[in-house]
């Protein structure tokens, strides 16, 4: 897998796609990567594989003054076996270098005493100088999987576990920023479940809402109540989230639960499954001042990557897009592609009739898309709203939404 090294910010810009009647949200990413020199480097070792022979080089500081002797671990971005790290010890000047480091995605950790950070680092085929990165006041999570729960709860890509006990755990001397938990309860083949968080230097947080990972593609199940999708890997917390958009000049939503951010309504039925819920009633094409028609829309959608090309998920491998679904009206399902001219961004789209009963409906990738596309580039994935009644009303729960086929680690190349 080859990943990006982000440092990400947000810059939220909703666009009215008013040719097929899509509203989306589109954030950026500002990635940095420079190559290092021969120069300055320190003993250490790196992870070993196919195409080693590349470095990832730093300074670690601490108040602006080097962190000399810091204790650094680089473990892939996914790993949960901490036997798999590599550690080294920063010199008198906190300098670091890991050697040979097959092409991948790491997580870089830093500590001393109780300062402490993390780096997310992609090595593509050339050495990765990091420059100076500085330590921060380490943070501590407790949290709960259940009650009456028992197992260990192991971070994602760095090698902190805790031990869960009636359900709870508690784990410090955490560095700062996006953490994804994985819980492995000790029941004999029970599925582990995880949950994402971003922890801020030198507070305390609280970790639940954990979700099954029973299914790898798995894009969301709405049961950790959160609208950002765990399909995405933690450290695009920032990013990758579900959104309502609408025409407010002629389109009334319902169960709307934040209209500045348009999230949708996310309902606990009877038997305790959550889904989404949301409705819209459509009124009449209208004109603004200048005499240009205004149509009524309104689409459920999920971010799956960021308008740069080099952060979309390539789900060419994914045979079929499923998800359970009901309602009334009807809805068109389709995937944009952010990179290509406006008018062109929606590459495939299939029609759906609700019903009030769930049901599973699997879309087949193949036999949707335009053929001048592919979908080796796509940042969303889109829910239209298409009113088939006299009321003019779509009424749309939505859960269960996977991909069928293709390789979880894969679809983050890029």
């Amino acid at each position: 897998m080859r990943g990006l090294f982000k440092n990400m910010y947000l810059s939220k810009v909703q666009k009215d796609f008013s040719t097929f009647g899509l509203g989306l949200i589109a954030l950026t990413t500002a990635a940095m990567l420079s190559a290092c020199s021969d120069s300055d480097k320190t003993a250490g070792g790196g992870p070993s594989g196919t195409e080693a022979g590349n470095a990832i080089t730093a300074q670690i500081t601490v108040a602006g003054q080097p962190a000399a002797f810091a204790r650094v671990k680089l473990s892939e971005s996914e790993s949960l076996d901490a036997s798999e790290s590599e550690f080294a010890e920063a010199d008198s000047n906190g300098k670091i270098v890991f050697e040979n480091v097959a092409e991948g995605t790491y997580t870089l950790e830093a500590k001393l005493d109780n300062k402490a950070l993390q780096k997310e680092v992609s090595v593509e085929g050339d050495d990765v100088d990091l420059g100076k990165e500085s330590l921060e006041e380490t943070v501590s999570i407790e949290g709960s999987v259940g009650k009456g729960m028992e197992g260990t709860v192991k971070v994602r890509g760095m090698s902190h576990s805790a031990k869960v006990t009636d359900g709870k755990f508690s784990m410090d001397s955490l560095p700062a920023g996006p953490i994804s938990l994985v819980f492995i309860p000790n029941e004999k083949g029970a599925d582990t479940s995880s949950t994402y968080m971003k922890v801020v230097a030198g507070e305390s947080s609280t970790a639940s809402t954990f979700a099954e990972e029973s299914r790898a593609l798995l894009l969301d199940d709405f049961q950790d109540s959160n609208y950002q999708n765990r399909f995405m890997p933690a450290r695009t917390y920032d990013g990758g989230w579900w959104y309502f958009a609408y025409s407010a000049e002629n389109v009334t939503p319902e169960f709307i639960t934040d209209t500045v951010q348009h999230r949708f309504e996310l309902a606990v039925e009877e038997d305790g499954n959550i889904a989404a819920h949301v409705a819209a009633t459509f009124g009449e094409t209208i004109k603004d001042s200048t005499g240009e028609a205004i149509w009524p829309w309104a689409t459920v959608g999920i971010e799956l990557g960021k308008s740069n090309k080099a952060l979309c998920n390539d789900i060419s491998s994914v045979d079929s897009i499923a998800f359970r679904a009901k309602g009334e009206g009807a809805i068109v399902f389709g995937l944009v592609d952010e990179t290509q001219k406006k008018e062109d961004q929606l590459i495939a789209q299939y029609e759906i009739t609700l019903g009030e009963d769930w049901a599973r409906f699997s879309v087949p990738l193949a036999e949707i898309i335009d053929s001048r596309f592919s979908y080796t580039c796509v940042n969303q994935l889109v829910w239209r709203f298409k009113p088939n009644n006299e009321e003019k009303t779509v009424i749309f729960w939505l859960d269960d939404i996977e991909l069928t086929g293709g390789k979880r680690l894969s679809i983050w190349k890029r």
